[in-house]
């Protein structure tokens, strides 16, 4: 498992070529099942972001994908993932409108995307209640 808070600020290789084309900045989600949709980058050319379908390893040092073409742009998602759908800062809101927080970080399964955990405060909620992530909160299923 990974926390995104240790993942934000590698560096995204392009395994065709061994260059860096980015830096991992933020992440799109996707709900049922909960998951990362893409991660949200800072990049040299026009994309600003990479499909999690498209990365080929998350590693403990680097991201990597097949080559430069990979990155994409806000467009490009069928889930949104510009950067006023990330998650991390968002107030958590149960779907019966109760505030249970700010979102401070997600536990993430790096090989699968799969979203295990949210993390509120001192609080862990399984990453199977997301519901939906919008531009002003994460939205879970009340207990």
């Amino acid at each position: 498992m990974m926390l995104f808070s240790l993942a934000k600020g590698r560096a995204v290789i392009a395994l065709a070529t061994a260059e860096t084309l980015a830096t991992v900045t933020g992440l799109a989600i996707a709900p049922t099942p909960a998951r990362i949709a893409a991660l949200r980058l800072k990049v040299k050319g026009t994309g600003t972001l990479v499909k999690w379908t498209d990365v080929q390893a998350f590693g403990p040092d680097a991201v990597t994908v097949r080559s430069a073409d990979k990155i994409r742009t806000d467009s490009d998602m069928s889930v949104p993932a510009d950067k006023h759908h990330d998650p991390i800062g968002k107030r958590v809101l149960t779907d019966t409108g109760q505030d249970v927080g700010i979102l401070g970080d997600v536990d993430f399964d790096e090989t699968t995307g799969h979203i295990q955990r949210l993390i509120v405060g001192s609080q862990e909620i399984a990453g199977e209640r997301l519901l939906g992530v919008g531009t002003y909160a994460v939205v879970i299923a009340a207990p």
